[in-house]
């Protein structure tokens, strides 16, 4: 079986391509800024777009409410009036944990920064032992572990059949110029070892569901020529593929620094492609 390869194309600005879209969904770690600081460029650019009229969808793998990325976006200096709403992995999870069917008592696994997400929630965490599932937003230590570190503890999660919720499928998050495990190594780690694993956000389609909802509702029309910007091949580039929608990927973050036909060699190897390909947002 032949694997047809497509070669996307190069743009310097997205004024070269505008004419072709009404709307936007785009990630926001690795596009909007870099987990220190925000890019100016890519800023401007939807700040433009959005005063033109377009409906501007921010979407994320946090694994937090997005009510608190509103408040982190403002703190680095974010004005709300470069995007119209912003929908996160942790808003989709929540709903998720109130459905009610892994359980009321979960193991959780991920930093004290998450904990917000158990806002309103009627799950309880526990103890391994009384866990009914493993729910996973990060590592406790993304500078010194990776999912190597929790290889033990999945081992014994696989022997109870126990299944593991995942609220950020990113496997990796550039932080300043360091790349940090994310949530998302974790459960590949235990579907490796034959884990069920369930993951929430890009690339799968419930996230991209509700921002074409929100870009229909806030434009009043069925139709949409909507496109995807994000710096992650298995997430924001692959939803886009998945969802049948033309999508743009910005060199400047998860590949920065990286020589572009290496990036054009792991594009096709995974055979995941973007329509196009900026260094970074202008």
């Amino acid at each position: 079986m032949t694997i047809e390869i497509k070669k996307p194309i190069k743009i310097n600005n997205f004024s070269e391509i505008d004419e072709k879209y009404d709307s936007i969904i785009c990630d926001i770690w690795g596009v909007i800024h870099n987990g220190q600081e925000l890019f100016k460029s890519s800023i401007e650019c939807l700040l433009k777009y959005k005063n033109i009229g377009y409906p501007v969808i921010l979407v994320s793998n946090a694994p937090r409410p997005s009510s608190e990325i509103k408040i982190i976006l403002k703190k680095m200096g974010l004005s709300e009036k470069c995007y119209d709403k912003i929908i996160t992995s942790g808003d989709l999870t929540q709903k998720i944990l109130n459905d009610g069917n892994l359980g009321s008592n979960c193991y959780h696994i991920g930093p004290d920064r998450d904990l917000n997400v158990f806002d309103g929630v009627n799950v309880k965490r526990v103890d391994f032992d009384s866990a009914d599932f493993i729910f996973v937003t990060g590592l406790y230590d993304d500078e010194n572990e990776n999912d190597e570190s929790y290889l033990p503890l999945l081992q014994e999660a696989k022997k109870r059949n126990l299944k593991l919720l995942c609220a950020n499928p990113d496997i990796w998050v550039q932080r300043g110029k360091d790349l940090i495990p994310c949530a998302g190594a974790i459960s590949q780690k235990y579907q490796s070892i034959g884990g069920n694993s369930i993951n929430i956000g890009k690339p799968f389609a419930p996230i991209f569901d509700e921002a074409v909802k929100q870009i229909k509702l806030i434009s009043g029309r069925d139709a949409n020529s909507t496109i995807v910007i994000g710096d992650g091949i298995d997430t924001d580039i692959k939803g886009a593929n998945n969802y049948n929608l033309d999508s743009l990927l910005t060199l400047g973050g998860l590949f920065s620094g990286q020589k572009t036909e290496d990036i054009m060699e792991s594009i096709n190897k995974k055979s995941v492609f973007p329509t196009y390909y900026i260094n970074e947002l202008v």
